[in-house]
């Protein structure tokens, strides 16, 4: 076992490094957008939607990983606010809506009863009455989990493993990270139950990348693209 153990980690290396996904995104803007939103003043950032698929993680009960959600779904939006304001002006473009302050949206659900859970499926012409702006920002954050922990912990030990063996050289080893999910990311700009501005991303999460990291790239990329700039 001991002499196989080398060439059967190597297998696993080699197979995850053939599964891994390089970060993609692409985004749309809708073809009357100018007109569809000309008397827009006011957009609302809403709690994340998080779903997360795959093999659960045995130490987490359902209640947990619910709250680890709702925690993670306020993360995103934090940061999607954060990240369209980083971006709203610049010397060749301005922004010309105002977004509504999160803390404003967070006490307008809970003074309407609408949890965070609870905001992810309501009727967006619903919730932009309730929150008095114009359009709502929803994201959808979907985690597919491909390995479990100990196996991508397995991964970086046995690649220490056969470097230690000396076998470095012999055996061709890819550096990859520790990968224990694919995040995939959607942003929608929502108007009288109509789409006027969608991005999507992905990117692989791993244990050599902080969570909070993993949110701030996505939320940048967004707020990067994100409409309603006007040039000076």
């Amino acid at each position: 076992m001991k002499k196989n153990l080398p060439l059967y980690v190597s297998i696993i290396l080699v197979a995850a490094y053939a599964s891994f996904s390089s970060c993609s995104h692409r985004y749309y803007t809708a073809s009357l957008f100018e007109q569809q939103t000309a008397g827009h003043k006011v957009v609302a950032i809403l709690p994340a939607e998080m779903i997360f698929t795959g093999t659960q993680p045995k130490n987490l009960a359902p209640e947990d990983i619910a709250k680890i959600e709702e925690t993670e779904s306020k993360s995103f939006q934090q940061a999607l606010y954060n990240g369209i304001l980083r971006y709203a002006n610049s010397k060749n473009y301005t922004t010309t809506v105002n977004l509504q302050d999160i803390n404003s949206t967070e006490k307008l659900l809970e003074k309407n009863n609408i949890s965070v859970r609870d905001s992810w499926k309501k009727d967006d012409i619903e919730l932009a009455q309730l929150l008095g702006v114009d359009a709502i920002v929803r994201m959808r954050i979907q985690k597919q989990r491909y390995m479990s922990d100990v196996a991508s912990y397995g991964i970086s030990v046995g690649r220490q493993i056969i470097y230690n063996t000396g076998l470095g050289s012999k055996i061709p080893v890819p550096f990859v990270a520790n990968k224990t999910n694919d995040i995939y990311a959607s942003c929608n700009l929502l108007s009288k139950n109509l789409t006027l501005w969608n991005d999507s991303y992905k990117e692989a999460s791993d244990y050599n990348t902080a969570s909070n990291v993993i949110i701030e790239n996505i939320a940048d990329n967004f707020g990067r693209h994100f409409p309603y700039k006007r040039r000076r």
